[in-house]
């Protein structure tokens, strides 16, 4: 019932599909989760959604999976493995091991079906190992289940089928998926009875048997009582044969047996000494025509009559038998060459197809050159057009960069012309202004020049000592900044916080004074009060060495700064 619902669900979301296009991750899932219960209703769904639907590399290898998957359940032949092929070259460079192995099995069974039983072995091998990096047991018992049957079609006497069907059987029990583990082990009780063995066909016929009680599978069971009966036969235990096979067939109910089971009571009665009893069951199943059917009626009847001592009607049917046997050998070795004839002409046809297929994708390799070859001259042609155009324009822009290059170097000539005019008349008025200075100095000497206290009183209100920037000496700072390559300007800008006394402190320095010299600048007694006040200003200025380092490498920089301008331009 719940996969009934899942179905219903599932229908719905495809049905609505049509309104939303995208199939995504989820939908796809939801399908895998009853692939292995409702293989039916999984490919139904599957078959209601529309390819073009289906978008990203990831959700086409999973739908390829999918549907490759449920056809191989619903006993649909797998022709080709093109469709698988597209799940196979996805999940090959993915980390998803689990959806590789699962994609590498039903890759085998595809090549399987091609015929092509040693590349299907191969491919199965690697499968397995994929699979043994995950904890995908199901998946596991199923490729090693695949490889038994292969190696049991291809007639390998090793008993390496057995040895995989025991592999199956151990990955299935840890997958807990007791419909496989069952069907394993009922195959490898049968498989048992052909060799000598049969202990080990006793014990997997017994697990199948308990299994399928497990199961709750009445046809399960009496098939299995059947398989134990004949093995009991095939064991000589004639006893056990019986009763097992009376078992089987007087509580069958409404359970299909197989004619065997007829078959194997009747021997077993026959070799018991019991042939009356073994006719009545040889009759029942006496009616079938089918050549196999025969074959088998006349080994049961060449049992009764040797119980009955009939051995002249014995040998006669004996021989019947054989007959029959080598007959129906005959027929099957025609079936094969017939399917070998079948596969050869298949297989020259497909070479055919795909020599025309093969032509046809060359005339569309030649096709797609041309005209990729035709786009590509078209492209260049139109590049190098673009890139004449481009040359052009950029010779323009380049012509119009030196206009305007030009004019700007001009204008910045001019400003620095005439920044020089100025400096030149700042410096000419400053000549002027020491000559006057020089001329009253000579005055005072005539003058004073035998009185010293009142030639340096007179000097002194000269030379306007106390303060400089009204005195002799007010323009010092814009001399010194044009002699020092604007050093001046650089401090200013650096150490916005200076005023005019800590600008003419740092004048005296820049043009050499001695700290004795400039005490008779500010009306100092000594050189003590200049070192204080030289302190204090590195102070301000947040200096970690002394103001005259500094000013020698303001002074330096600046005329640095100078003699490169002067080499660029």
């Amino acid at each position: 019932m719940r996969n009934l619902f899942l179905f219903l669900f599932l229908t719905t979301i495809i049905g609505g599909c049509h309104a939303n296009p995208p199939v995504n991750q989820v939908l796809l899932s939801s399908i895998d989760s009853m692939m292995n219960d409702r293989p039916d209703s999984a490919y139904n769904a599957l078959k209601e959604i529309e390819t073009r639907r289906i978008t990203g590399r990831r959700n086409r290898a999973y739908y390829a999976l999918l549907l490759t998957q449920a056809r191989h359940k619903n006993y649909i032949p797998l022709r080709n493995d093109s469709l698988i092929n597209i799940a196979v070259n996805y999940y090959r460079s993915s980390r998803d091991h689990g959806k590789y192995a699962r994609t590498l099995l039903y890759k085998g069974i595809c090549v399987e079906q091609m015929n092509d039983p040693q590349k299907a072995i191969e491919i199965y091998a690697e499968a397995e190992r994929a699979a043994l990096q995950t904890n995908d047991y199901l998946t596991t018992g199923l490729i090693n289940s695949q490889m038994a049957w292969l190696y049991q079609d291809m007639y390998i006497e090793n008993q390496v089928d057995i040895e995989r069907f025991k592999r199956a059987m151990d990955y299935f029990r840890l997958a807990g998926h007791k419909t496989n583990e069952y069907s394993v082990a009922s195959l490898l009780g049968q498989r048992y009875r052909a060799t000598s063995q049969l202990d080990s066909a006793y014990h997997y016929l017994r697990t199948a048997l308990d299994l399928a009680r497990e199961m709750d599978d009445s046809v399960a069971v009496f098939h299995n009582y059947s398989l134990l009966a004949s093995t009991y036969l095939i064991d000589e235990d004639y006893p056990h044969a019986r009763d097992m096979a009376l078992y089987v067939i007087q509580n069958h109910g409404g359970v299909l047996i197989s004619d065997e089971t007829y078959h194997c009571l009747s021997r077993a009665y026959a070799r018991m000494g019991k042939a009356d009893s073994a006719r009545i069951y040889y009759n029942v199943v006496n009616s079938n025509s089918k050549p196999s059917s025969l074959h088998r009626n006349m080994l049961t009847l060449v049992e009764i009559l040797k119980a009955e001592n009939n051995y002249r009607e014995a040998l006669h049917y004996t021989e019947q038998s054989r007959r029959l046997a080598d007959s129906i050998i005959d027929e099957s070795r025609r079936m094969d060459l017939y399917e070998i004839e079948n596969r050869y002409n298949n297989q020259r046809l497909e070479n055919i197809n795909q020599r025309l297929e093969y032509r046809s994708k060359i005339n569309h390799y030649l096709i797609m050159l041309i005209s990729l070859i035709a786009v590509i001259v078209t492209i260049v042609f139109c590049v190098i057009i673009d890139r004449k155009h481009q040359d052009i324009n950029d010779k323009i822009s380049f012509i119009e960069q030196l206009k305007t290059e030009s004019a700007l170097y001009n204008n910045t000539l001019l400003e620095k012309l005439d920044k020089q005019n100025m400096v030149e008349i700042q410096l000419k008025e400053a000549l002027e202004k020491r000559i006057q200075t020089i001329r009253e100095l000579i005055d005072l000497s005539y003058r004073y020049g035998g009185l010293p206290d009142a030639f340096v009183k007179q000097f002194n209100k000269t030379m306007n000592i106390n303060r400089l920037s009204e005195g002799a000496l007010d323009d010092l700072s814009e001399v010194v900044n044009a002699k020092y390559d604007g050093v001046i300007d650089y401090l200013k800008d650096k150490h916005q916080d200076l005023n005019n006394d800590d600008i003419n402190l740092i004048c005296l320095l820049c043009c050499g004074f001695s700290a004795t010299e400039m005490s008779v600048f500010y009306n100092h007694g000594n050189g003590k009060s200049i070192y204080s006040r030289k302190r204090r200003l590195a102070l301000k200025m947040g200096l970690e060495i002394s103001l005259d380092e500094y000013v020698v490498e303001s002074l330096r920089y600046c005329q640095t700064q100078k003699e490169l301008y002067l080499a660029e331009n």
